[in-house]
């Protein structure tokens, strides 16, 4: 998994729905084919989410 420092939300997946981990890496791959192409899933710990992010900054111009 990788980490980024202040990376920016495009979208949170609560863990209360038993495939979370596989609609949010389905979402990560939307987000890498558009805008996003360094887009990835981190577990979000304290909000009991998976999210994905991107570095700031990773919009494709």
């Amino acid at each position: 998994m990788s980490h980024c420092t202040n990376p920016t939300v495009l979208e949170r997946v609560s863990d209360a729905d038993l495939r979370a981990d596989q609609r949010a890496e389905q979402l990560a791959e939307q987000h890498r084919a558009g805008a996003y192409p360094t887009a990835h899933v981190h577990y979000d710990l304290p909000g009991q989410a998976f999210t994905v992010v991107a570095p700031q900054g990773g919009a494709s111009e």
